[in-house]
């Protein structure tokens, strides 16, 4: 069972990747539509499968380094009996690379089965396609083959005497090489470098020319990796300092310090599974930060777009549609306006009278100051004339003050200026009600109806994609309990000592769990202090005009469910560890 540990989040990667697959198929039948019309969805969700496989491949390789440090005294002993280096690396690779086939093979068929009980909600079944199942077992395979090669390699070259040492040895040292220290260090460099160049150059640019958004865009995701590549090679020499700082409250009490010296007995194996967590973590996080700052952006651009339920173009009764039960009926005069070198349209439009006035965000000055001889802008239109609220500016040749400048743009056109300063008839009006109250033959368009639609649409797509993130968190939590499990086995005889020096079955069962918990909180807030500055970064590749919003709840709940969910996944190896007796954990041989 033991052999089976460092492939198991393999097996879940390679179940979410064939559901995805047989997800197309399914959709493909009841929708009955053509994959072409698919394509953006499921490139999507490919992206999110891709970095899930890649979570998987590394807590794989963190497990293989586990397992075969494990199994020392049993290499030392093939290797005294005249195994080489290079044949004993090839066993360890086939051997992994043989339960990774049977893992993936065991995912994609447990998949399959699921996929039998579509009809049971009412959707066709899927059907059984072939070559995307081919292509994820042969995928699976070649990662864990991957995984597997440089802890196969690291074990084969021990020597010996090295080998017939205890199993911790080789993750009990935190101190790193000089050439690993300056291969982090590059990396980290690189991602720092091009974090501030995406800055600056998003920035300063108010008018981006053709590919510059994908360019910084490209850069972002670089400078992303980057960051965890350094995470992966200098965390043996980070992971002490962060875990006195982390384990403060900690050593408070007795299993708390115990639980924090477990931890920070085998660094380097801290290091890889909170990285793995980190990953995981800093994508949700910054999803999840992303997503509150482009929602926020989008209830602003909806009150712009859509600032009432209804709206009806040209010569309006304003008395039959309040008699016929509609609400908040405002009319609007339209006009052309000159200001500096561009032309553009405006409208009288009272701001202060629409429904969703909470919804926009100034960026300077108030709605409250607007009056004769002022004008809103909205920030688009104010930095392409390079201004903000307060300022004077010639508006068709007559000296005009910024009232406002406002996020998202402003209702029915590209500017507002107040009602005195507007000629010309009544070009239309807005309303709110029942668009079933309207009187028949008047020409009118349900902007409710719309706005609902575009709205959905953003909700769907983010908890899609939240959904999605959440499994990688799940084979990182995997990974974290495998990690555990194997530890428990290891440290036995450790286990006996703090037994036959009184600590109870529950206390050491607590501490286990500890161990598991702290795992989850170190990779959640090293995830937190990447994700946020990279959704911020995101935010400005592309260019939205909106501050970044961090949503404190939620992303402190993130926090909290992952080291519930560590926490739980250190659960069944506690129950393991409190269940040997002192004398037999004592005589045991590791």
């Amino acid at each position: 069972m033991r052999k089976f540990l460092p492939v198991l989040s393999i097996m879940i990667a390679a179940f979410f990747a064939y559901s995805t697959v047989l997800a197309k198929d399914i959709t493909e039948r009841s929708l009955a539509v053509k994959a072409a019309q698919l394509v953006e969805v499921f490139a999507l969700l490919g992206a999110f499968v891709t970095v899930a496989m890649i979570v998987a491949a590394l807590v794989s390789t963190s497990t293989f380094r586990i397992v075969f440090a494990q199994r020392m005294r049993e290499l030392a002993l093939l290797r005294a009996i005249g195994a080489t280096r290079g044949r004993l690396a090839r066993g360890l690779v086939v051997e992994g690379a043989l339960v990774g086939l049977l893992a993936s093979i065991a995912g994609v068929a447990l998949a399959a089965g699921a996929g039998r009980l579509v009809p049971l909600a009412g959707l066709p079944a899927p059907g059984f396609p072939l070559t995307p199942a081919l292509v994820v077992v042969g995928g699976s395979f070649v990662l864990t083959t991957l995984a597997v090669l440089a802890p196969a390699w690291s074990a084969a070259k021990v020597s010996p005497l090295e080998a017939l040492r205890t199993s911790a040895t080789q993750d009990a040292e935190s101190r790193i090489g000089f050439l690993r220290w300056a291969s982090g260090l590059v990396p980290a460099l690189g991602a720092v470098l091009l974090l501030v160049n995406v800055a600056i150059e998003g920035l300063a640019t108010d008018r981006r020319p053709a590919g510059m958004t994908e360019d910084l865009l490209l850069k972002t995701t670089i400078s992303g990796t980057l960051a965890f590549v350094a995470l992966i090679l200098l965390g043996p020499a980070l992971m002490p300092p962060v875990l006195r700082l982390v384990g403060i409250p900690l050593r408070r009490s007795t299993i708390g310090s115990l639980a924090v010296s477990g931890v920070g007995g085998a660094p380097r194996r801290a290091a890889s599974v909170t990285a793995i967590v980190a990953l995981g973590v800093s994508l949700i996080i910054a999803t999840v930060t992303g997503g509150n700052t482009l929602s926020g952006l989008g209830k602003a651009e909806m009150a712009s777009a859509y600032p009432a339920d209804l709206e009806f173009t040209g010569p309006v009764d304003v008395q039959q549609l309040r008699d016929a039960g509609l609400t908040d009926v405002l009319t609007y005069r339209r006009t052309e306006l000159k200001i500096d070198r561009w032309t553009m349209e405006g409208t009288d439009l009272d701001l202060s009278k629409v429904r969703d006035l909470d919804d926009f965000v100034m960026e300077s000055g108030s709605v409250a100051d607007m009056g004769p001889g002022k004008i809103i802008l909205s920030t688009y239109t104010a930095g392409l004339i390079g201004i903000s609220a307060g300022a004077h500016i010639l508006v068709n040749g007559k000296e005009t003050t910024v009232a406002a400048v406002v996020y998202g743009g402003v209702p029915l056109g590209s500017a507002l200026i107040h009602s005195s300063d507007v000629d010309g008839p009544v070009a239309g009006a807005l309303a709110n009600g029942d668009k079933a109250r309207v009187p028949a033959g008047i020409e009118f368009e349900s902007l409710a109806d719309r706005r609902a639609a575009k709205e959905n649409w953003f909700a769907t797509l983010v908890a899609v994609a939240l959904g999605l993130l959440f499994l990688t968190i799940l084979i990182a939590v995997v990974g974290v309990g495998s990690t555990t499990a194997l530890s428990v086995v290891e440290r036995t005889r450790e286990s006996g000592l703090l037994r036959a020096i009184g600590l109870t079955r529950k206390e050491l069962s607590r501490m286990v769990t500890a161990e598991a918990g702290l795992y989850g909180v170190i990779g959640a807030l090293i995830g937190l202090a990447i994700g946020i500055p990279y959704a911020w970064l995101a935010i400005i590749a592309l260019g939205v005009d909106w501050p970044l919003q961090v949503p404190v709840v939620a992303v402190g709940s993130v926090v909290l469910i992952l080291a519930a969910l560590t926490a739980g996944a250190g659960l069944l190896p506690a129950r393991r560890a409190a269940r040997v007796s002192p004398v037999a954990a004592l005589h045991s041989i590791q």
